[in-house]
C-alpha cells in the first residue's frame, strides 16, 4: 500500500519543526519532568500503594467504562477524597487532563454561549474549545484590558472564561484576586485548567483555587495527576450538578475505559493523607532556595524558562531541549528547566553555576 499523503504530510511537519521526536531514554538529572515532589518515583510511597493494591485485591483495570460495569468503588472514594480537599461538591475522574478538557468543552457550553480564553492555555484545552463548536475567541496573555474588553461586548448566552492557573512554559501564575473581582463584575462561568498547581501549591496540595469561596466564582477546574502528584489520569471538579450532566450526558466518559486503578488509588491517597505532598513541597522549597534568586508571586519557582540561544552545555549536562515554535513565540526561543523536591544539592549547584554562567 502506498501512503504518500501521510508521507508528504510527515515530511512537511519534519522541515517546518513541528515533528516531535521521542527520546531515547534520558541521561543525567531530572531538570525536564513534571514530576517536581518526587512523588512519581518515592519508594516508600510507592511500596504503600502496591501493598494495597494486592491488600484489597484491586484489579489492574477496570474492565469497562463505569457505566457498565467499570464503576469500582475505588472511584468513588477518590472522586470524594478530591472534592473534599479541594472544597468543591463534586469530582468526576477521567483518563487524562487531556479529556477532561474535551468531555468539559463537548458537553457544557452551548451553541448559544461563547468561550473567551487566553491564547496561552494548554493544547488540550485550546483544541477542546475548537472542536466545542462554539463561538470563542482568544485574547493575548496577560493582556486583561483586553480580557475585559471581550468581557464587555454584550451576549445573550453564557460566557465561559477559560485560564490556566499556571502557564506550564512562563511559570506565570494567574492573579487570584483580578480573576475573581472580573468574575464579580462580569460574571462569567470561570474554567480553570489546574495541571500545573494540584498538588505543587497549597498547604495541603488544595491548588491555585482552594479559597473559602471558590463555589461562588469558579465554575468548574479541570486537574491533571500527572505532574505535582507523580501518577496519570485527571478529573473535572465543580458542582454537583456539573459533575452529574458530565457523567450522565458526556460521549467522552460514557464511551471510556474507567481511569487506572492504581492511579485512583494513589491520588485518593494523597488527597487524604496530604504529609506525602507536604515532604515533597518542603524539599522543593530547599532545592529553590539553593538557585539563590527570590520566588516572584506571580511565578512558579519550580519553572524556570530561560529565553536563549542553543547552548550545546545545557543540552548535554542535563538533557535540557531547546524549544522553538511552534511550542513558543518566534523571539521566545529558550529552554524550559522544572526544579525538582528529588534533585540532589550537587544537582542544584551544578545547575546554578551553568545557569548563570
Amino acid at each position: 500500500m502506498r501512503y504518500s499523503d501521510l508521507e508528504s504530510r510527515l515530511l512537511a511537519a519534519k522541515e517546518s519543526g513541528r515533528f516531535k521526536s521521542l527520546p531515547k531514554g534520558t541521561a543525567g538529572p531530572d531538570f525536564q519532568s513534571n514530576d517536581v515532589l518526587g512523588l512519581a518515583q518515592n519508594t516508600d510511597l510507592k511500596e504503600y500503594l502496591l501493598g494495597r493494591m494486592v491488600q484489597e485485591n484491586l484489579p489492574l483495570g477496570a474492565g469497562a467504562s463505569r457505566s457498565i460495569s467499570g464503576n469500582l468503588e475505588l472511584y468513588a472514594q477518590c472522586e470524594n477524597a478530591l472534592a473534599h480537599r479541594t472544597g468543591v461538591q463534586a469530582a468526576l475522574l477521567t483518563a487524562s487532563a487531556f479529556q477532561a478538557n474535551a468531555l468539559f468543552f463537548s458537553t457544557v457550553p452551548a451553541r448559544t454561549d461563547r468561550i473567551v480564553y487566553d491564547k496561552s492555555v494548554h493544547a488540550s484545552m485550546r483544541l477542546a474549545i475548537h472542536h466545542s463548536r462554539v463561538p470563542s475567541i482568544g485574547f493575548t496573555h496577560g493582556d486583561w484590558q483586553m480580557l475585559e474588553q471581550l468581557l464587555n461586548r454584550p451576549h445573550a448566552g453564557n460566557t465561559y472564561l477559560a485560564i490556566e492557573s499556571v502557564y506550564s512554559m512562563s511559570g506565570d501564575v494567574s492573579p487570584l484576586n483580578l480573576i475573581r473581582a472580573l468574575h464579580l463584575r462580569y460574571g462569567f462561568r470561570l474554567v480553570v485548567d489546574e495541571a500545573h498547581s494540584i498538588g505543587a501549591m497549597g498547604n495541603n496540595g488544595e491548588g491555585w483555587a482552594c479559597t473559602d469561596d471558590r463555589q461562588s466564582w469558579i465554575f468548574a477546574s479541570i486537574v491533571g495527576f500527572g505532574k505535582a502528584l507523580g501518577s496519570a489520569g485527571g478529573a473535572v471538579l465543580g458542582p454537583k450538578t456539573l459533575i452529574d450532566l458530565l457523567s450522565g450526558t458526556g460521549k467522552a466518559f460514557i464511551y471510556s475505559t474507567g481511569i487506572q486503578p492504581l492511579s485512583a488509588l494513589q491520588v485518593s491517597t494523597l488527597m487524604q493523607e496530604p504529609h506525602w505532598i507536604q515532604q515533597g513541597q518542603s524539599k522543593l522549597e530547599s532545592n529553590l532556595k539553593c538557585l539563590g534568586t527570590p520566588t516572584q508571586p506571580d511565578k512558579a519557582g519550580w519553572i524556570r524558562f530561560y529565553i536563549t540561544k542553543p547552548k550545546p552545555e545545557w543540552e548535554h549536562q542535563f538533557g535540557l531541549k531547546y524549544l522553538s515554535p511552534p511550542t513558543v513565540e518566534l523571539g521566545a526561543e529558550g529552554y524550559r528547566c522544572m526544579v525538582h523536591a528529588h534533585n540532589t544539592p550537587a544537582e542544584m549547584n551544578t545547575l546554578k553555576t551553568l545557569l548563570i554562567s
